[in-house]
């Protein structure tokens, strides 16, 4: 089987609150340094991880490998599913996530369910394109 990859969706009603995070979080610490330079050393750390997260959600992707769905988080996070572990995969369409570490940027996304208690939630361009193909590794596989 060939290796297939999604890229991350983006709604745009998300680049509100990502919009005005930064502009806060950088309007704060510009007040503050100018006022207490010392903040710096603790506010650039805080500023730099929100900036971490916020930037991480552009270079994730979602990858159907041989035997395993990996899905990149950001820079560093990265999970391997088995098609063998997958109890069900469907579409889901609201604000929040069941997963602490998910790709989700968009209402519309997938959530992967896995083992007794596991949920991945990715937001990728062709969500339907993506539950067929793993559906189909899926029955495969096994």
């Amino acid at each position: 089987m060939e290796i297939k990859r999604y890229k991350p969706k983006f709604d745009k009603v998300f680049y509100i609150p990502i919009g005005i995070t930064v502009v806060l979080m950088l309007g704060i610490t510009v007040f503050f340094a100018i006022a207490y330079p010392v903040v710096l050393f603790s506010m650039l750390p805080c500023d730099l991880l929100v900036g971490y997260f916020v930037a991480s959600s552009a270079v994730g992707y979602v990858e159907l490998r041989e035997s395993v769905v990996f899905v990149k988080f950001g820079f560093f996070l990265k999970k391997e599913i088995p098609y063998n572990k997958i109890r069900r995969v469907e579409k889901q369409k609201h604000w929040y996530s069941e997963s602490i570490v998910a790709l989700k940027n968009a209402m519309e996304h997938v959530d992967i369910r896995y083992n007794t208690y596991d949920v991945t939630t990715v937001s990728v361009v062709d969500n339907d394109d993506l539950i067929a193909e793993i559906d189909r590794r899926r029955s495969v596989s096994e």
